[in-house]
């Protein structure tokens, strides 16, 4: 009975994903993303240091494009979907204290990522999808930061570096580094093979390294989210059967 009901399963299984009910098809996608680093200002001024100021982070907005391959099986209402994307991905910390000093920030990275999303399609066209990606950064120590410093201190006998000096520090004490994380989708697929979607990334491990440095700068567990909107067109293979 054990092998009638093994040998049912296989053949139900190769019924469902069989060739002939599979569709391949590959394609671009563009869009705009939203990201915000987590954890910021415990890394740049540690809690309990100073007093007196604010320290806020503000997520960017930034860009996405990729290609796609997506393996459908209609019948089984889902597809594997694998996908090769840049991400422009940013955030902005802004501080400000009670002496009148304030500056900014920005952390400016870009990656490129590798994952695959599996996708559930409850009726045609509508899918939701679940799947991993890792991000691999593509400039590590692009940090920008100006603020009012020569305004405030210039005239008085108070030491303090210059921008440039201090984007130099903040360059070297803190890196981006490739990090995992996962993507929830969801979206829609018209039949003139145009697509719609959007995706939140949830941040899985840390983003930034903090090197050993000699301005308290601290390490700290700095995840990526982020929010996406993407518009897609694919094209379908013809007679592939390698795949």
């Amino acid at each position: 009975m054990k092998k009638i009901i093994l040998l049912l399963l296989l053949i139900s299984s190769k019924t469902i994903f069989a060739q002939g009910d599979r569709e391949i098809t590959y394609g671009l996608f563009v869009g705009a993303i939203h990201s915000t680093m987590s954890n910021l200002p415990d890394v740049i001024v540690p809690k309990g240091v100073f007093k007196g100021y604010t320290l806020d982070t503000k997520g960017k907005f930034g860009t996405t494009a990729g290609f796609k391959i997506n393996w459908k099986y209609p019948y089984a209402k889902v597809s594997v979907q694998t996908e090769v994307l840049y991400s422009n991905q940013g955030t902005d910390l802004n501080y400000k204290d009670n002496k009148g000093l304030i500056y900014k920030t920005n952390f400016g990275y870009s990656y490129l990522n590798f994952g695959a999303q599996f996708k559930f399609y409850p009726f045609e066209g509508f899918y939701i999808g679940l799947g991993p990606y890792v991000g691999f950064s593509l400039n590590s120590d692009n940090i920008h930061y100006s603020s009012n410093s020569a305004v405030v201190f210039g005239n008085s006998e108070a030491n303090f570096e210059p921008d440039a000096t201090v984007e130099k520090v903040l360059k070297e004490s803190l890196t981006a580094k490739n990090f995992f994380y996962g993507t929830f989708a969801t979206g829609y697929e018209f039949s003139n093979n145009l697509s719609i979607g959007a995706r939140y990334n949830l941040g899985l491990t840390d983003g930034l390294t903090t090197e050993e440095n000699g301005h308290r700068y601290k390490e700290n567990a700095n995840k990526i989210n982020s929010i996406s909107l993407v518009i897609g067109y694919s094209f379908n293979f013809d007679d592939l059967g390698n795949f």
